[in-house]
């Protein structure tokens, strides 16, 4: 069944689109407002659905050729190419995608190119041809960037292993396809694959709950000609268990889809799975029956396997019935197609053999130019190192200076980075606590000197824990950077600005008596309150609460100052959030 179901799947990537080349436009020929490029991006997205617009496109733009760029004339070039292979005429295609591969196209259409190509080499059997191409193909794959692209070529390969009989590679591929697939028809090929390759490697149970995955997959995507297919590798699964009453149940239950499918390979496979299947229940009427539909060829079979087994079917049916002549008849036809099974199993084994024996004589020959590559150094080498060892000790006295010289520049740049992590908050920017305090009582003690008054703004984010627990910390943290750039904004450049806890930012305003400081806080407070939040990818309100004080009233200890501007807030986050106080002798009481 390997071979048919490579014609099938070949045949659907072939019409499948490739990213930024397909289109499903349906516009009209030559338009004095199309690009040429545009008309190609046309057909191609017509060559699957409509051949006959798809040929008609081309012979327009040809028509026009020497108005074409580069990238037009290799675009068309490679759509010929596919024109000559829907036609049939592979040897032609297979020239032409040669050309254009050959070429300086776009690595992209190129890349197309091969994958055609091997196409074309699965569907005559020319496994040694696509072998080559593979090996091109498939290093390039990971850094193509059109999903699609790499999509296909995933599907491509396992389609191409599988076909080859190489089904642990063909496992390898699928799943390739599977984490990469986003179109549903993609999507159901890469699980057949996959249950396909497990299935011929004996891997798999009929009842394992991957062909049921696998079915629902395709199903759901309207693809009934692949869910058949792996219906019948779970029915051929019974059999080889030897459960034949669950194979007919299988194959039963899908029989009338197969049927109307109008698909013969798939239908030939079916009844010969449901002669044997029947034989093996003792039924031979219904066994005899569907084992000469696809030994007369009534059912065109593509497939040796297929023949073979209708053809045992028949012989052990004329067997029993003690039908000498028809038996030896049916046998030699068994004979002869498992002959012709085994010979196509060796083609591909062989194939497989001669390209793997290519590359490591490849691998070989690479290895013998590094090794000569290798001697012509050591050779330079030699013929350095007098040179070299004049220079040793000069080039080593310049390493240590370098060294002494590196060194001591990461050391400052270490130490300059040590402090920044231990004077400024590393999420907003401001003075950390520590710094802000030994900052502010050095400007207190100044201040205090020149008998200047000084005066404090301490305040807290509203409700900072809601923002949090219901937008997340990302949204806190913004809101704090929100908070400090906002606060910054409106105070003086000598101003000490610090954040001192989680949400709690201070200001230390030297010269500024509490009413000015005042002012301030409130012009901080109006500006948070009227700033657009939306950008946090969260809408809401952000307020503060503030305290204030000043050195007439708390002297010019930085601990009692920030101890009642504390005070002072904490009034008004208790009087409703979202104002200014001003301590005050009442606040002590």
């Amino acid at each position: 069944m390997a071979k048919f179901i490579a014609v099938i799947i070949a045949s659907i990537m072939l019409a499948m689109p490739f990213g930024v080349f397909a289109s499903t436009s349906t516009e009209s020929a030559v338009d004095a407002e199309q690009s040429y490029y545009q008309i190609l991006s046309e057909a191609d997205g017509l060559r699957s659905s409509d051949p006959q617009r798809f040929s008609q496109l081309l012979t327009e733009v040809r028509e026009q050729q020497a108005k074409l760029n580069q990238q037009e004339l290799d675009y068309l070039a490679y759509l010929s190419a596919y024109e000559l292979s829907f036609s049939g005429k592979f040897t032609e295609a297979v020239a032409a995608y040669q050309a254009l591969i050959n070429s300086h196209a776009d690595p992209e259409l190129t890349l197309r190119a091969r994958l055609s190509v091997v196409n074309i080499y699965a569907f005559s059997q020319n496994w040694n041809g696509g072998l080559t191409q593979l090996a091109q193909i498939l290093p390039e794959l990971p850094r193509v960037s059109d999903p699609q692209l790499k999509t296909n070529g995933w599907a491509i390969a396992a389609v191409f292993y599988n076909g080859l009989g190489q089904y642990p590679l063909g496992l390898e591929y699928s799943q390739q396809l599977k984490n990469t697939a986003t179109d549903p028809r993609s999507q159901c090929m890469a699980v057949q694959l996959e249950v396909e390759s497990k299935f011929r490697l004996h891997s798999i149970a009929a009842s394992s709950p991957d062909f049921d995955e696998a079915i629902a997959v395709c199903e759901g995507n309207n693809e009934l000609v692949m869910a058949s297919i792996i219906r019948s590798n779970r029915a051929e699964q019974y059999l080889s268990e030897g459960n034949s009453e669950k194979a007919l149940s299988v194959l039963e239950s899908n029989l009338a889809a197969v049927e109307s499918s109008g698909y013969a390979p798939i239908k030939a496979s079916y009844y010969s799975l449901l002669a044997d299947a029947y034989l093996n229940q003792g039924q031979l009427d219904a066994a005899k029956s569907y084992a000469e539909i696809v030994s007369s060829n009534k059912v065109i079979s593509t497939n040796n396997i297929t023949n073979a087994r209708a053809n045992r079917v028949l012989y052990e049916i004329y067997r029993q019935q003690g039908d000498t002549a028809a038996a030896l008849e049916a046998y030699i036809r068994f004979a002869e197609a498992d002959k012709a099974y085994l010979d196509e199993v060796k083609t591909k084994n062989l194939a497989f053999q001669l390209a793997e024996h290519q590359s490591i004589e490849q691998q070989n020959r690479i290895s013998l130019l590094d090794e000569q590559n290798k001697l012509l150094t050591v050779q330079q080498q030699l013929d350095q190192a007098e040179t070299f060892n004049n220079r040793l000790l000069i080039a080593v006295l310049f390493s240590v200076i370098l060294g002494l010289v590196t060194w001591g520049y990461h050391s400052f740049k270490n130490q300059k980075r040590l402090k920044q992590l231990a004077e400024y908050d590393s999420l907003t920017g401001l003075f950390s606590r520590g710094h802000f305090t030994q900052v502010s009582r050095s400007a207190m003690k100044h201040t205090e000197t020149l008998g200047a008054p000084v005066s404090c703004i301490l305040f807290d984010l509203d409700r900072f824990k809601r923002i949090n627990d219901i937008m997340g910390h990302k949204t806190g943290d913004w809101a704090l950077k929100l908070a400090a750039t906002v606060c910054q904004e409106q105070v003086r450049d000598y101003d000490i600005v610090g954040r001192i806890g989680g949400e709690e930012f201070c200001v230390l305003l030297p010269e500024c008596v509490a009413q000015d400081a005042e002012l301030v806080a409130q012009s901080v407070r109006e500006a948070l309150a009227n700033r657009d939040t939306s950008e946090s990818g969260h809408s809401f309100k952000l307020t503060a609460s503030f305290g204030v004080s000043d050195t007439l009233s708390s002297g010019y200890c930085l601990e009692q100052l920030a101890a009642n501007a504390d005070k002072a807030m904490y009034r008004a986050k208790n009087t409703g959030r979202n104002q200014v106080c001003v301590f005050d002798s009442e606040l002590d009481k």
